[in-house]
Protein backbone atom coordinates (compact mmCIF):
# COMPACT_ATOMS: atom_id res chain seq x y z
CA UNK A 1 0.00 0.00 0.00
CA UNK A 2 2.93 2.36 0.75
CA UNK A 3 4.38 2.01 -2.76
CA UNK A 4 0.95 2.72 -4.22
CA UNK A 5 0.63 5.83 -2.07
CA UNK A 6 4.02 7.12 -3.23
CA UNK A 7 3.21 6.68 -6.90
CA UNK A 8 -0.45 7.70 -6.95
CA UNK A 9 0.27 11.16 -8.38
CA UNK A 10 2.15 9.71 -11.32
CA UNK A 11 -0.22 6.84 -11.88
CA UNK A 12 -3.98 7.59 -11.73
CA UNK A 13 -4.72 3.86 -11.76
CA UNK A 14 -2.57 3.32 -8.66
CA UNK A 15 -4.36 6.21 -6.97
CA UNK A 16 -7.74 4.71 -7.85
CA UNK A 17 -6.66 1.34 -6.42
CA UNK A 18 -5.49 2.99 -3.21
CA UNK A 19 -8.69 5.00 -2.83
CA UNK A 20 -10.82 1.92 -3.52
CA UNK A 21 -8.98 -0.11 -0.89
CA UNK A 22 -9.17 2.73 1.65
CA UNK A 23 -12.89 3.16 1.05
CA UNK A 24 -13.41 -0.54 1.61
CA UNK A 25 -11.18 -0.87 4.67
CA UNK A 26 -12.05 2.36 6.46
CA UNK A 27 -15.75 2.17 5.58
CA UNK A 28 -16.20 -1.34 6.96
CA UNK A 29 -14.14 -0.75 10.09
CA UNK A 30 -15.82 2.59 10.84
CA UNK A 31 -19.34 1.19 10.52
CA UNK A 32 -18.43 -1.80 12.71
CA UNK A 33 -16.95 0.47 15.37
CA UNK A 34 -20.03 2.72 15.32
CA UNK A 35 -22.30 -0.28 15.86
CA UNK A 36 -20.20 -1.54 18.75
CA UNK A 37 -19.79 1.90 20.31
CA UNK A 38 -23.56 2.38 20.49
CA UNK A 39 -24.16 -1.19 21.68
CA UNK A 40 -26.25 -2.20 18.70
CA UNK A 41 -27.20 -5.87 18.45
CA UNK A 42 -25.88 -7.32 16.24
CA UNK A 43 -23.10 -4.80 15.65
CA UNK A 44 -21.80 -6.35 12.42
CA UNK A 45 -24.85 -5.59 10.24
CA UNK A 46 -23.79 -2.08 9.23
CA UNK A 47 -20.30 -3.31 8.37
CA UNK A 48 -21.68 -6.20 6.32
CA UNK A 49 -24.02 -3.92 4.39
CA UNK A 50 -21.15 -1.47 3.81
CA UNK A 51 -19.04 -4.25 2.30
CA UNK A 52 -21.88 -5.34 0.02
CA UNK A 53 -22.61 -1.79 -1.15
CA UNK A 54 -18.98 -0.85 -1.81
CA UNK A 55 -18.40 -4.08 -3.72
CA UNK A 56 -21.54 -3.76 -5.87
CA UNK A 57 -21.70 0.00 -6.44
CA UNK A 58 -18.47 1.10 -8.19
CA UNK A 59 -19.27 4.82 -7.81
CA UNK A 60 -20.92 6.90 -5.12
CA UNK A 61 -24.63 6.10 -5.43
CA UNK A 62 -26.96 9.00 -6.29
CA UNK A 63 -29.20 10.25 -3.52
CA UNK A 64 -32.31 8.60 -4.95
CA UNK A 65 -30.56 5.21 -5.19
CA UNK A 66 -29.35 5.42 -1.60
CA UNK A 67 -32.75 6.46 -0.31
CA UNK A 68 -34.38 3.68 -2.35
CA UNK A 69 -32.14 1.01 -0.83
CA UNK A 70 -32.74 2.31 2.68
CA UNK A 71 -36.51 2.36 2.09
CA UNK A 72 -36.46 -1.14 0.57
CA UNK A 73 -34.59 -2.50 3.57
CA UNK A 74 -36.93 -0.81 6.03
CA UNK A 75 -40.07 -1.95 4.22
CA UNK A 76 -38.72 -5.50 3.82
CA UNK A 77 -37.79 -5.77 7.48
CA UNK A 78 -41.11 -4.26 8.56
CA UNK A 79 -43.06 -6.60 6.28
CA UNK A 80 -41.18 -9.62 7.61
CA UNK A 81 -41.82 -8.53 11.20
CA UNK A 82 -45.53 -7.94 10.52
CA UNK A 83 -45.82 -11.33 8.83
CA UNK A 84 -44.12 -13.08 11.74
CA UNK A 85 -46.20 -11.22 14.33
CA UNK A 86 -49.52 -12.07 12.68
CA UNK A 87 -48.71 -15.72 12.03
CA UNK A 88 -46.52 -16.56 15.01
CA UNK A 89 -49.17 -18.94 16.36
CA UNK A 90 -49.50 -20.80 13.05
CA UNK A 91 -45.98 -21.79 11.99
CA UNK A 92 -47.14 -23.81 8.98
CA UNK A 93 -48.96 -20.84 7.46
CA UNK A 94 -46.00 -18.58 8.27
CA UNK A 95 -43.67 -21.02 6.53
CA UNK A 96 -45.92 -21.08 3.47
CA UNK A 97 -46.11 -17.29 3.25
CA UNK A 98 -42.33 -16.98 3.59
CA UNK A 99 -41.97 -19.55 0.80
CA UNK A 100 -44.20 -17.47 -1.51
CA UNK A 101 -42.17 -14.32 -0.85
CA UNK A 102 -38.88 -16.17 -1.36
CA UNK A 103 -40.15 -17.59 -4.66
CA UNK A 104 -41.31 -14.15 -5.86
CA UNK A 105 -37.96 -12.55 -5.01
CA UNK A 106 -35.94 -15.31 -6.70
CA UNK A 107 -38.23 -15.18 -9.75
CA UNK A 108 -37.59 -11.44 -10.09
CA UNK A 109 -33.84 -11.98 -9.78
CA UNK A 110 -33.90 -14.84 -12.31
CA UNK A 111 -35.45 -12.44 -14.83
CA UNK A 112 -32.45 -10.14 -14.33
CA UNK A 113 -34.32 -7.42 -12.44
CA UNK A 114 -33.70 -5.62 -9.12
CA UNK A 115 -31.00 -8.01 -7.91
CA UNK A 116 -29.80 -5.92 -4.95
CA UNK A 117 -33.28 -4.95 -3.62
CA UNK A 118 -34.48 -8.54 -3.97
CA UNK A 119 -31.40 -9.79 -2.12
CA UNK A 120 -32.22 -7.41 0.73
CA UNK A 121 -35.82 -8.68 0.75
CA UNK A 122 -34.60 -12.29 0.86
CA UNK A 123 -32.29 -11.54 3.77
CA UNK A 124 -35.15 -9.99 5.76
CA UNK A 125 -37.88 -12.57 5.12
CA UNK A 126 -35.53 -15.50 5.66
CA UNK A 127 -34.23 -14.29 9.02
CA UNK A 128 -36.83 -12.19 10.85
CA UNK A 129 -39.57 -14.89 11.03
CA UNK A 130 -37.07 -17.54 12.14
CA UNK A 131 -35.63 -15.32 14.86
CA UNK A 132 -39.18 -14.42 15.93
CA UNK A 133 -39.95 -18.12 16.40
CA UNK A 134 -36.64 -19.13 17.98
CA UNK A 135 -36.11 -16.07 20.18
CA UNK A 136 -39.29 -13.93 20.38
CA UNK A 137 -37.54 -11.35 22.57
CA UNK A 138 -35.47 -10.31 19.53
CA UNK A 139 -38.42 -10.26 17.10
CA UNK A 140 -38.82 -6.49 17.34
CA UNK A 141 -35.09 -5.78 17.55
CA UNK A 142 -33.95 -7.36 14.31
CA UNK A 143 -36.07 -5.28 11.86
CA UNK A 144 -34.81 -2.09 13.50
CA UNK A 145 -31.25 -3.42 13.39
CA UNK A 146 -31.50 -4.28 9.68
CA UNK A 147 -32.90 -0.88 8.75
CA UNK A 148 -30.42 0.99 10.93
CA UNK A 149 -27.56 -1.06 9.52
CA UNK A 150 -28.47 -0.11 5.94
CA UNK A 151 -28.83 3.59 6.85
CA UNK A 152 -25.42 3.65 8.54
CA UNK A 153 -23.89 1.70 5.64
CA UNK A 154 -25.24 4.09 3.02
CA UNK A 155 -24.08 7.16 4.95
CA UNK A 156 -20.67 5.53 5.33
CA UNK A 157 -20.46 4.82 1.59
CA UNK A 158 -21.22 8.44 0.76
CA UNK A 159 -18.67 9.65 3.31
CA UNK A 160 -15.76 7.47 2.16
CA UNK A 161 -16.46 8.33 -1.48
CA UNK A 162 -16.27 12.01 -0.56
CA UNK A 163 -12.92 11.53 1.18
CA UNK A 164 -11.38 9.17 -1.41
CA UNK A 165 -13.16 9.95 -4.70
CA UNK A 166 -10.91 8.21 -7.23
CA UNK A 167 -12.57 5.17 -8.78
CA UNK A 168 -11.26 2.28 -10.81
CA UNK A 169 -12.00 2.21 -14.55
CA UNK A 170 -15.32 0.50 -15.21
CA UNK A 171 -15.08 -3.20 -15.93
CA UNK A 172 -16.88 -4.18 -19.16
CA UNK A 173 -20.18 -5.74 -18.12
CA UNK A 174 -20.65 -9.42 -18.87
CA UNK A 175 -22.75 -10.40 -21.82
CA UNK A 176 -26.41 -10.21 -20.76
CA UNK A 177 -27.78 -13.58 -19.80
CA UNK A 178 -31.12 -14.88 -18.61
CA UNK A 179 -32.28 -18.18 -17.24
CA UNK A 180 -34.14 -20.30 -19.75
CA UNK A 181 -36.84 -20.85 -17.13
CA UNK A 182 -37.01 -18.15 -14.40
CA UNK A 183 -39.88 -20.02 -12.73
CA UNK A 184 -37.83 -23.22 -12.51
CA UNK A 185 -34.87 -21.25 -11.20
CA UNK A 186 -37.05 -19.65 -8.53
CA UNK A 187 -38.56 -22.99 -7.51
CA UNK A 188 -35.18 -24.64 -7.13
CA UNK A 189 -33.76 -21.64 -5.33
CA UNK A 190 -36.68 -21.83 -2.92
CA UNK A 191 -35.98 -25.56 -2.49
CA UNK A 192 -32.50 -24.59 -1.28
CA UNK A 193 -33.44 -21.80 1.13
CA UNK A 194 -36.73 -23.10 2.52
CA UNK A 195 -35.43 -26.42 3.97
CA UNK A 196 -32.86 -24.46 5.97
CA UNK A 197 -35.57 -22.12 7.23
CA UNK A 198 -37.70 -25.16 8.14
CA UNK A 199 -34.87 -26.77 10.10
CA UNK A 200 -34.30 -23.61 12.12
CA UNK A 201 -38.03 -23.17 12.69
CA UNK A 202 -38.45 -26.75 13.90
CA UNK A 203 -35.46 -26.87 16.19
CA UNK A 204 -35.41 -23.23 17.30
CA UNK A 205 -31.71 -22.88 16.60
CA UNK A 206 -30.42 -19.48 17.67
CA UNK A 207 -27.65 -19.30 15.07
CA UNK A 208 -30.22 -18.88 12.31
CA UNK A 209 -29.45 -15.36 11.17
CA UNK A 210 -25.78 -15.66 10.11
CA UNK A 211 -26.33 -19.01 8.40
CA UNK A 212 -29.40 -17.82 6.50
CA UNK A 213 -27.84 -14.48 5.52
CA UNK A 214 -24.69 -16.10 4.15
CA UNK A 215 -26.74 -18.82 2.41
CA UNK A 216 -28.98 -16.23 0.76
CA UNK A 217 -25.90 -14.36 -0.46
CA UNK A 218 -24.48 -17.64 -1.71
CA UNK A 219 -27.63 -18.46 -3.68
CA UNK A 220 -27.97 -14.91 -5.01
CA UNK A 221 -24.40 -14.73 -6.37
CA UNK A 222 -23.76 -18.32 -7.43
CA UNK A 223 -22.92 -18.90 -11.10
CA UNK A 224 -24.06 -22.43 -11.88
CA UNK A 225 -21.90 -22.53 -15.00
CA UNK A 226 -18.80 -22.61 -12.80
CA UNK A 227 -19.85 -26.02 -11.50
CA UNK A 228 -18.94 -27.92 -8.36
CA UNK A 229 -15.37 -26.63 -8.22
CA UNK A 230 -16.50 -23.04 -7.83
CA UNK A 231 -19.16 -24.19 -5.38
CA UNK A 232 -16.53 -25.77 -3.16
CA UNK A 233 -14.44 -22.60 -3.51
CA UNK A 234 -17.37 -20.61 -2.14
CA UNK A 235 -17.76 -22.99 0.79
CA UNK A 236 -14.05 -22.87 1.55
CA UNK A 237 -14.12 -19.08 1.23
CA UNK A 238 -16.90 -18.91 3.81
CA UNK A 239 -15.02 -21.29 6.09
CA UNK A 240 -11.82 -19.28 5.71
CA UNK A 241 -13.78 -16.17 6.62
CA UNK A 242 -15.03 -17.92 9.75
CA UNK A 243 -11.50 -18.72 10.86
CA UNK A 244 -10.42 -15.15 10.04
CA UNK A 245 -13.23 -13.89 12.26
CA UNK A 246 -12.12 -16.11 15.13
CA UNK A 247 -8.50 -15.01 14.69
CA UNK A 248 -9.65 -11.39 14.68
CA UNK A 249 -11.53 -11.96 17.92
CA UNK A 250 -8.46 -13.53 19.53
CA UNK A 251 -6.42 -10.46 18.57
CA UNK A 252 -9.13 -8.19 19.94
CA UNK A 253 -9.27 -10.11 23.23
CA UNK A 254 -5.60 -9.26 23.88
CA UNK A 255 -6.42 -5.55 24.19
CA UNK A 256 -10.17 -5.05 23.88
CA UNK A 257 -11.02 -1.51 22.80
CA UNK A 258 -12.79 0.27 19.96
CA UNK A 259 -9.46 1.34 18.50
CA UNK A 260 -8.18 -2.22 18.36
CA UNK A 261 -11.52 -3.38 16.94
CA UNK A 262 -11.22 -0.82 14.16
CA UNK A 263 -7.66 -1.88 13.37
CA UNK A 264 -8.55 -5.59 13.35
CA UNK A 265 -11.56 -5.09 11.07
CA UNK A 266 -9.47 -2.84 8.81
CA UNK A 267 -6.88 -5.62 8.55
CA UNK A 268 -9.54 -8.17 7.56
CA UNK A 269 -10.90 -5.72 4.97
CA UNK A 270 -7.59 -4.90 3.31
CA UNK A 271 -6.68 -8.59 3.13
CA UNK A 272 -9.86 -9.45 1.24
CA UNK A 273 -10.39 -6.11 -0.51
CA UNK A 274 -7.99 -6.46 -3.47
CA UNK A 275 -9.67 -9.69 -4.56
CA UNK A 276 -13.16 -8.29 -3.99
CA UNK A 277 -12.54 -5.66 -6.65
CA UNK A 278 -11.21 -8.12 -9.20
CA UNK A 279 -14.86 -8.77 -9.97
CA UNK A 280 -16.39 -11.97 -11.30
CA UNK A 281 -16.43 -15.15 -9.29
CA UNK A 282 -13.19 -14.25 -7.51
CA UNK A 283 -14.67 -10.99 -6.27
CA UNK A 284 -17.91 -12.64 -5.13
CA UNK A 285 -16.01 -15.33 -3.22
CA UNK A 286 -13.73 -12.76 -1.56
CA UNK A 287 -16.75 -10.68 -0.54
CA UNK A 288 -18.35 -13.72 1.07
CA UNK A 289 -15.08 -14.44 2.90
CA UNK A 290 -15.03 -10.89 4.24
CA UNK A 291 -18.68 -11.00 5.31
CA UNK A 292 -18.23 -14.38 7.02
CA UNK A 293 -15.31 -12.95 9.00
CA UNK A 294 -17.42 -9.95 10.06
CA UNK A 295 -20.36 -12.17 11.08
CA UNK A 296 -18.23 -14.57 13.14
CA UNK A 297 -16.33 -11.71 14.79
CA UNK A 298 -19.60 -10.02 15.70
CA UNK A 299 -21.09 -13.24 17.11
CA UNK A 300 -17.96 -13.94 19.13
CA UNK A 301 -18.16 -10.46 20.65
CA UNK A 302 -21.82 -11.09 21.56
CA UNK A 303 -20.92 -14.36 23.31
CA UNK A 304 -17.39 -13.95 24.68
CA UNK A 305 -17.71 -16.99 26.97
CA UNK A 306 -18.11 -19.43 24.06
CA UNK A 307 -15.58 -22.23 24.05
CA UNK A 308 -13.43 -23.30 21.12
CA UNK A 309 -15.47 -26.49 20.87
CA UNK A 310 -18.72 -24.54 20.57
CA UNK A 311 -17.27 -22.41 17.79
CA UNK A 312 -16.01 -25.52 16.03
CA UNK A 313 -19.56 -26.89 16.13
CA UNK A 314 -20.96 -23.61 14.81
CA UNK A 315 -18.53 -23.52 11.89
CA UNK A 316 -19.38 -27.15 11.13
CA UNK A 317 -23.10 -26.32 11.02
CA UNK A 318 -22.39 -23.30 8.84
CA UNK A 319 -20.34 -25.43 6.45
CA UNK A 320 -23.02 -28.13 6.24
CA UNK A 321 -25.61 -25.52 5.30
CA UNK A 322 -23.34 -24.08 2.61
CA UNK A 323 -22.48 -27.54 1.27
CA UNK A 324 -26.18 -28.37 1.04
CA UNK A 325 -26.86 -25.13 -0.84
CA UNK A 326 -23.97 -25.60 -3.26
CA UNK A 327 -24.80 -29.26 -3.88
CA UNK A 328 -28.41 -28.44 -4.68
CA UNK A 329 -27.40 -25.61 -7.02
CA UNK A 330 -24.84 -27.65 -8.91
CA UNK A 331 -27.17 -30.62 -9.31
CA UNK A 332 -30.47 -28.96 -10.11
CA UNK A 333 -30.23 -25.31 -11.12
CA UNK A 334 -30.82 -24.74 -14.85
CA UNK A 335 -28.04 -23.35 -16.98
CA UNK A 336 -28.23 -19.81 -18.23
CA UNK A 337 -28.40 -19.02 -21.89
CA UNK A 338 -27.13 -15.80 -23.53
CA UNK A 339 -29.95 -13.38 -24.32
Amino acid sequence: MTSVALSDRADPLAKARLHTLLRFGVGISASFVVGEAYGWTPSFLAAMFTAVLLANLPVSPPLKVGVLLMVVTGLSAGFAFLLASLLLGTPSILFGCVGIVVFAALYTMAKGKAALPMTLLLMCVSTVPVVAMAAPVYAGVLPTALTRGMVVAMLTVWLVHAIWPAILPPVPPPRPAAYASPAKMALLGSAIIMPLILVYLLFGLTDAMPVLITTVLLVATFEVEQGATMGMTRVLGNLLGGFMGLAAYMLLSIAPSLVVLGLVVFLVSVITGPRVFQGGTTGATALMTCNSALVVLGLAMLDPDSSAGLWGTRLLLFSLAWLFAVGMMVLFLPRRTPS
